[in-house]
């Protein structure tokens, strides 16, 4: 009967992963068209920890949110790119927001109830029970916002397109993207960000860029990993999940024909990236929403 009910048990388990999976698989669009790609960024509007990230009253405002993705888009107009441009949102954001970055010619997918669906509680929430990995960091950054880097993730759901480059808001472009997505093609690449050390004491992921090609199936992996705590702590972010699918000490098998797409060129500026946007494209500040404040 033990045994039997331990069966019973883990079959439940099972099932719930296997519902888990196939829910968040049909959020996922429709095949691509070939040769189809898109320049990806996530915008969170949140509450945040004023004693671990600096001027975060300020920046993830609305506003000051819908601003900085207007200014990205500005300055890829500015270096050439015409493509497709689609933003991941979280949070609410007035008509003016909205209709400032849809005249610019972003693609808005709110999907707040998406991840509310899977999560009952998102700010706030308990950490999930992390698994003991073979290799473990020495240490744990103080985050508390991997709930909100959770939405990249999302541009694995983006099956509308074939290839997808998902960058950062504080990335300042000095060229269009354009011939590297063409590489990327052509190299046959499935998943390229930066490796990185830092003070994990092993190889992670830096994903202020990164370039994947959406896929239903890895979606529904990635969030499975990511709701349940499977991955090496040490952001607490979408980066440690991503490790554990990508690790980088294999990165090159990703590529049909091995090593890396050379970047395109551009500067991860961090906090201080608007300064250095402005500089560097002028006709990108200030944003529409902006003028007169």
């Amino acid at each position: 009967r033990a045994a039997m009910a331990i069966g019973r048990s883990n079959l439940r388990g099972a099932w719930r992963g296997l519902a888990l999976c196939l829910y968040l698989a049909s959020r996922a669009p429709a095949a691509p068209a070939p040769g189809s790609y898109a320049i990806v960024s996530t915008v969170v509007s949140r509450p945040c920890d004023v004693a671990l990230e600096r001027d975060c009253r300020a920046h993830h405002t609305e506003l000051r949110i819908a601003a900085l993705a207007w200014k990205l888009g500005c300055q890829l107009a500015s270096v050439g790119y015409a493509g497709p441009k689609v933003l991941i949102m979280h949070g609410n954001y007035s008509p003016g927001s909205t209709g400032m970055l849809s005249a610019q010619g972003w693609r808005l997918y709110n999907v707040t109830q998406d991840l509310h669906a899977l999560y009952t509680t998102v700010h706030g929430r308990p950490a999930p029970p992390l698994q003991l990995p073979p290799k473990k960091s020495s240490t744990v950054q103080p985050r508390n916002d991997g709930w909100a880097t959770l939405y990249k993730l999302y541009a694995w759901s983006l099956a509308d397109f074939e290839l997808v480059l998902h960058t950062d808001l504080d990335v300042v472009f000095t060229a269009s993207p354009d011939a590297f997505m063409a590489a990327a093609f052509r190299s046959g690449l499935v998943f390229q960000a930066l490796p990185e050390k830092a003070h994990r004491g092993y190889y992670g992921l830096n994903t202020h860029m990164m370039l994947l090609r959406p896929n239903r199936d890895v979606f529904a992996t990635l969030m499975t990993n990511a709701l349940r705590g499977h991955f090496v702590p040490f952001t607490r972010t979408e980066q440690d999940v991503l490790e554990t699918m990508f690790p980088p000490e294999v990165s090159y098998r990703w590529n049909v024909t091995g090593g890396a797409v050379p970047w395109p060129r551009h500067k991860h500026w961090g906090p201080d990236a608007e300064k250095a946007i402005c500089r560097r494209h002028t006709n990108c500040c200030p944003a529409p929403n902006e003028r007169g404040r």
